[in-house]
């Protein structure tokens, strides 16, 4: 009698462990697991929410596919918060650091050097965190909850004069600056920018790289007319990006006497770092027209001043005779790099930048603007 009440305690005890798995699923009536409705929802909004595809009615972007929520199942308190399968008691190898540890179920377990080291990681926040290289703390995040909102920048452009290299030469400059302000914004933001246009000529901005409606891309006579003098033109449109991004004159050769200028579109949840927005530059006091004209000319003036010439006697005291013939046919340059020779190279409108408040080991995020977008973690 013993044997067969021991019989049925094993059965049941048995015939309990599926029925534990099965809790939290919605099951048909034929027993089939329900697949979860789809939804749509906004990138910039995840506040949207409609169960058809379509079109954000805040910021006009399509509508995307949800990700379904993963329903957490009771776990064991005795496991520690971890929950053990049947088919998890046959270890398996991985590799960690190099080094080869055992892993249950997907689950790596601590090695006895690195248990100390993580044995508060239960109860560490990975939701605001990223996962860092080996040897590196994670890098701790901010969130912005601050709510979408229109953003307004007053640009004001004006001649002025400049010495980059010892000598004055005309320049544009933009609310008094060269290069022009740094514009910032958060992603779901709209960009409201008066561009007051004080000088004798014609201008225009062009955002670059920027998703926007084509009537506020800055193409004169494409996209838009020109903004003519002493007058006032308005940008505005929806930031749904991030990133570091630049703006620059589309007219005639203005960018490179002073119109060119940082675009940065900030996450809602960035690096909780010190950040140091840098733009690049070159500056050269020849009127930019006339190195237009010289490069058309194909002449080796460039060349002369960057001390880049090759004469015939040295390209046949090396063998390259032929090469130095074709060369001149094609009237390519010989030995040059780069195509003009500048005075002076910029950083942040001037030739160094010094930033004495950080010290060697300090966390660093350089948000870099170089004719393009770009974004750097560096460690000093």
């Amino acid at each position: 009698m013993k044997k067969i009440n021991l019989i049925i305690f094993v059965l049941a005890i048995y015939s309990s462990i599926p029925a534990q798995d099965m809790k939290g699923m919605k099951m048909d009536k034929k027993g089939n697991k329900e697949q979860p409705a789809v939804t749509y929802t906004c990138p910039m909004h995840p506040e949207i929410h409609a169960a058809k595809p379509g079109n954000c009615p805040k910021c006009g972007m399509k509508l995307v596919k949800e990700k379904p929520k993963l329903v957490e199942n009771p776990v064991s308190k005795k496991t520690g918060g971890m929950e053990v399968k049947k088919d998890s008691a046959k270890p398996q190898k991985m590799v960690m650091d190099d080094k080869p540890v055992l892993k249950m179920d997907g689950m790596p377990m601590q090695r006895k050097d690195t248990a100390k080291k993580n044995e508060h990681i239960d109860g560490m926040n990975m939701a605001n965190m990223e996962i860092p290289r080996s040897g590196m703390e994670p890098k701790k995040t901010i969130r912005n909850n601050t709510p979408p909102r229109t953003v307004r920048y007053d640009l004001y452009i004006a001649d002025t004069l400049v010495n980059f290299s010892g000598k004055l030469k005309r320049a544009i400059a933009v609310n008094g600056q060269i290069p022009m302000p740094t514009l910032t914004f958060t992603e779901g933001d709209t960009a409201e920018i008066y561009v007051h246009n004080e000088l004798n000529e014609e201008t225009s901005l062009h955002w670059h790289g920027l998703f926007l409606p084509n009537q506020y891309d800055g193409v004169p006579n494409l996209t838009q007319m020109p903004i003519k003098p002493h007058t006032t033109h308005l940008y505005k449109f929806p930031i749904i990006q991030n990133g570091t991004h630049w703006y620059h004159s589309h007219t005639d050769l203005q960018e490179q006497i002073g119109m060119y200028g940082m675009f940065i579109m900030n996450k809602r949840e960035e690096w909780n770092i010190p950040t140091i927005p840098l733009i690049l530059s070159e500056w050269i006091d020849m009127n930019p027209k006339e190195v237009h004209r010289s490069l058309h000319a194909a002449t080796d003036w460039f060349a002369v001043q960057k001390g880049s010439t090759q004469s015939y006697a040295e390209a046949i005291k090396q063998g390259q005779f032929k090469t130095k013939l074709t060369n001149e046919w094609k009237r390519m340059n010989a030995m040059d790099l780069t195509d003009v020779y500048y005075d002076n190279f910029l950083l942040n409108g001037k030739n160094q930048n010094e930033q004495p408040q950080f010290k060697a080991g300090d966390k660093v995020r350089l948000r870099i603007a170089n004719g393009g977008a770009s974004d750097y973690f560096w460690l000093s």
